[in-house]
Parts: C-alpha cells; structure tokens; sequence
C-alpha cells in the first residue's frame, strides 16, 4: 500500500481520462497554506497560494485564455516526500487553435497533505496556442 495513497488516488482523479478530470478530492487533500507554482513565462504564470490560489489559476485559464484543458496521466509515482504526475494535456484555446502538450506535475507531500505543487510544461506551446489573445494579469498573489 502507498504511503500517500489517498493523493495517488485523486491524482488519477484529477489527472486522467481528459474531459474526466475532477480535482476536488486533489484540492481536499492540499494544505490550507499550498503553494503552487507555475512557470511566468506565461501570463497566468506565477506563484498561487492556497487552495483558493491553486483554483484560481484554473479560473483564470477558462475565463480568459482557454475552452477546455484536459489532463491525461501517463502514470501516478509515489516518491515518498513527493508525488510526480507525467501527463499529456490536450487544450483549446479562445481563438480555436489547439494544443497537445507533455506537463509534469510535482506535489510535495508532507503528514499526508499537499503543501507544494509545480508544473512544468513546454511554455513555448502554451504561448503559441493563445497568441493574439488579449493577455490579463495572472491571478498570482
């Protein structure tokens, strides 16, 4: 049995299956003081605090940037202190254009709570696919 079995768990909730996706057992999960951390050569980028910070960083992509974002999970690995989640994100951006993409997810686990997350992603990808959109502020604190 996996030390961090209930976040393994929702990962593969909140990370397979594309259009499936459902973080609310992910976010349950989280620190009341998670820090999420997302690549700023992005204009959503930036650093999230909180679970409230970690949806609005996926607000702010739907309201302004994206139609769907989906997430496939290659595999879920439990590395003890860390989670990691490898997937391919499929997304349609405002303006029509489309994008597959490789992400990594890194979750730092700690008394079996979340208390950091970082994704790592191609920027360049996600920067082409929203070009000639109106660009807003991040919603990072």
């Amino acid at each position: 049995m996996s030390r961090n079995e209930a976040i393994v768990n929702a990962c593969r909730r909140a990370y397979s299956g594309f259009e499936k996706n459902d973080s609310s057992d992910l976010v349950a999960l989280m620190s009341p003081d998670v820090t999420f951390l997302f690549p700023t050569s992005l204009p959503y980028g930036g650093t999230f605090h909180g679970r409230e910070g970690f949806l609005a960083f996926y607000q702010d992509l739907f309201d302004h940037y994206y139609e769907y974002f989906d997430y496939d999970a290659h595999t879920v690995l439990d590395a003890g202190t860390h989670v990691v989640v490898p997937v391919r994100a499929r997304a349609k951006a405002k303006n029509g254009r489309t994008m597959e993409n490789e992400h990594c997810l890194l979750f730092k686990v700690v008394d079996g709570l979340i208390v950091a997350a970082r994704l790592y992603a191609d920027t360049a990808k996600g920067r082409d696919v929203i070009d000639g959109l109106k660009i807003f502020p991040s919603a990072a604190c």
